[in-house]
């Protein structure tokens, strides 16, 4: 599923699984026996690539009917305004009816940036709920959000 010269999938063994996708700000591994996809940033992204890696990553989820996200956020420090109402109004709606059960993010225990992104992880919170069945937790701590994420596996 090759999309033009800027994204390269490869199957090898990646931090969790296969690598499925990698290019110059995220990588991409899928781990079949758990479901879990985790999409981890390399840097600071824009709202296009962070749309356009999330819309590929959705797409591949229904493929491999993927229950389990884990976004690493580490390298994120600004989520824009524009990244956020996205995020709310668009993507949750659209995660409703993917078979995705669980997103958790991992962010760094950076109090400013826990602090600044409260309300825009309860308002998406809120808007997963509404839409659909998908759950969606934030974590400072990989550990914890594997053990959210693989109860019951």
């Amino acid at each position: 599923m090759k999309n033009n010269t800027e994204l390269s999938e490869r199957n090898k063994t990646g931090p969790v699984g296969a690598v499925v996708l990698e290019n110059e700000y995220v990588i991409i591994s899928h781990d079949e026996a758990t479901s879990l996809l985790l999409l981890k940033w390399k840097r600071q992204i824009t709202l296009e690539e962070r749309q356009k890696i999330f819309l590929w990553a959705y797409g591949f989820s229904k493929t491999e009917n993927i229950k389990n996200w884990l976004i690493d956020d580490e390298a994120i420090y600004i989520i824009t305004p524009e990244e956020k109402a996205w995020v709310t109004n668009i993507w949750t709606k659209l995660v409703a009816n993917s078979g995705i059960e669980k997103i958790a993010v991992v962010t760094t225990d950076n109090f400013p940036n826990l602090q600044a992104n409260a309300s825009f992880t309860t308002s998406a919170q809120e808007k997963y709920r509404q839409h659909g069945t998908t759950e969606h937790e934030v974590f400072t701590e990989y550990h914890l959000a594997y053990q959210w994420l693989l109860e019951g596996y």
